[in-house]
């Protein structure tokens, strides 16, 4: 593995660093997902609610709906809340009849199923039903706790044979305070972020797209900017030097409402894959933004993202010069 070998520990992490990085550089990977996307899977939700009736409020989640999603999407969450149904775990209100959360999955997966745009295409999972259609959904059944539409909600894992608590609405109103108080910086920084984990590791990845969104809402507000480039190294540098991966802080979810870096949620032996990682491509970056022509600026920032084929495509085939290689 190439190393390279730049000062980057005397680059200033704060907005506004000159550099030649093209923007067409940097918007191939902060960009979101496309307008006829987008137009594609508001329909598809739209089915999904009219598929699933009126005593369902149905409503998106996750990396669409926060728009921290990356360009090439090809799944969607989708939160169907069962209105007439309270938590009998996290709730102190008491009715006569209850139903099973058996049962709750099988009416709306039933309803779902007998749609014909979505006949034959929904199977049942741990915490969802999955709909594999124009796009995959997971559709998660829920019960009200307080009011349907306030969180927390319960969810269901069959897995563990318990309720959990959820907070959607939380998550993507703190996630826009957050990009708020970033000069509107935080979520295509997510998105870089999550470009960068998809093509380091295609397969297997060690770092689940909830959770570096998650980790990325840690970073101090200051460490962001409007030039993204600059605000992806501060970024990565800020979590290298201070989320460590022997001794964990705390690490917040964007809703605040746990911890992510745990055993049982983020664990610390596969974020260390992750920080290894993110060493690695902050130095690539750093030489990205000192680099003196645009296209060393281009090959190394491309580098950091894992793009291996821009170096034979501009004919380097050897290790750069300011590079060790191991």
């Amino acid at each position: 593995m190439a190393m390279i070998r730049t000062p980057r520990r005397t680059l200033s992490t704060n907005d506004g660093m000159p550099h030649l990085i093209p923007n067409s550089e940097v918007a191939r990977y902060s960009a979101g997902p496309s307008v006829t996307t987008t137009s594609s899977i508001a329909a598809f939700q739209t089915a999904i609610r009219a598929a699933l009736g009126d005593d369902y409020e149905t409503f998106l989640e996750g990396s669409y709906k926060n728009d921290t999603a990356i360009r090439d999407i090809n799944d969607v969450d989708i939160v169907a809340i069962r209105r007439t149904t309270v938590s009998t775990v996290f709730s102190e209100e008491r009715f006569p009849t209850s139903v099973t959360w058996d049962a709750i999955f099988s009416e709306a997966q039933a309803r779902l199923g007998s749609a014909p745009r979505f006949r034959g295409k929904v199977t049942r999972g741990d915490k969802c039903l999955n709909v594999d259609e124009a796009w995959h959904a997971d559709v998660i059944p829920a019960v009200r706790i307080l009011r349907y539409d306030q969180d927390p909600i319960a969810v269901y894992s069959f897995r563990e044979a318990s309720e959990r608590k959820n907070w959607p609405r939380v998550h993507y109103d703190n996630g826009v305070a957050k990009h708020r108080t970033t000069n509107q910086s935080f979520k295509p920084i997510v998105r870089m972020f999550k470009a960068w984990v998809a093509n380091q590791w295609p397969q297997q990845s060690p770092a689940p797209s909830f959770y570096v969104e998650c980790l990325i809402s840690n970073v101090p507000d200051d460490r962001f900017g409007q030039d993204l480039a600059s605000a992806f190294f501060s970024v990565g540098y800020w979590i290298e030097q201070n989320i460590r991966a022997d001794v964990p802080p705390v690490v917040w979810s964007v809703a605040r409402d746990k911890d992510i870096l745990v055993a049982n949620e983020w664990h610390p032996d596969k974020y260390a894959v992750f920080l290894q990682q993110v060493t690695i491509s902050t130095s690539y970056a750093a030489g990205a933004l000192q680099a003196t022509t645009v296209a060393e600026a281009t090959r190394l920032w491309r580098r950091a993202f894992n793009e291996w084929g821009f170096r034979e495509w501009c004919g380097w085939n050897h290790a750069p010069d300011h590079a060790q290689a191991g």
